[in-house]
């Protein structure tokens, strides 16, 4: 069964039952379309943000190492809110840009929401974001799930600069899991990872992971509703 474990903060009703919609793309940008890039996403995080009750965040990110390596990471109450979404002004105002500033590289990851917990994000220049991807050894996916669930939860609530995680599991790929995170600044970070419970999961987990890729990636744009809090069962 699927439950929030606190009430999402928005005008639009959503049943006990529903199952945020959880959306990851990578997207090539043009060689010198990078600012064209920012200035449509931006009008179209803003806009969404502010006039559609069930977009409850969205993030754009950069590669670090590859600015012309973009990653939009959205939520969304539920189906419903994505397709109110993707009919917007807005929305397909940036789809009729996207010739001009997108190349052919345009891949969307299929994930399903299993822990997401957040607060209201007001982005500053230290602002950071972490993108790392995980695969979990067959026999440890329940212990696993379990470990990062209590890490993440004792993390939103107990640390002032642990502004948003979500864990998020491939749909079509049963060991990965997608772990977005977002934090006030680079020492609340490293905070975190001083912590007792942090430390343990650490030692819980080592055994479980095959694979671990860090994707450094740099903020361009972090809005959120906050106060989302939801688990699946």
């Amino acid at each position: 069964m699927k439950k929030l474990l606190t009430a999402l903060l928005f005008s639009t009703a959503i049943t006990a039952q529903a199952t945020p919609i959880f959306n990851i793309f990578e997207l090539g940008i043009q060689a010198g379309q990078e600012a064209l890039y920012d200035d449509v996403g931006t009008h179209n995080i803003t806009t969404s943000l502010k006039n559609e009750a069930g977009t409850l965040a969205m993030y754009s990110a950069k590669r670090s190492d590859m600015p012309q390596m973009a990653y939009m990471f959205e939520m969304y109450a539920d189906e419903s809110a994505y397709q109110t979404h993707i009919q917007s002004e807005q929305y397909r105002y940036f789809l009729s840009r996207s010739p001009d500033i997108l190349t052919q590289h345009k891949r969307k990851i299929s994930v399903e929401p299993y822990f997401l917990a957040d607060k209201t994000i007001e982005q500053t220049k230290d602002t950071i974001n972490r993108f790392v991807i995980l695969d979990i050894k067959s026999e440890y996916h329940q212990a696993f799930a379990q470990s990062l669930v209590k890490v993440m939860k004792s993390a939103i609530d107990n640390e002032d600069g642990v502004l948003a995680v979500y864990a998020l599991k491939d749909k079509t790929d049963s060991h990965r899991w997608y772990l977005y995170e977002i934090y006030a600044n680079e020492q609340a970070y490293q905070a975190l990872r001083q912590t007792a419970y942090f430390q343990k999961y650490l030692t819980q987990t080592a055994q479980m992971i095959e694979h671990r890729q860090v994707v450094a990636i740099a903020p361009s744009l972090l809005m959120n509703k906050g106060n989302v809090r939801f688990i699946a069962e």
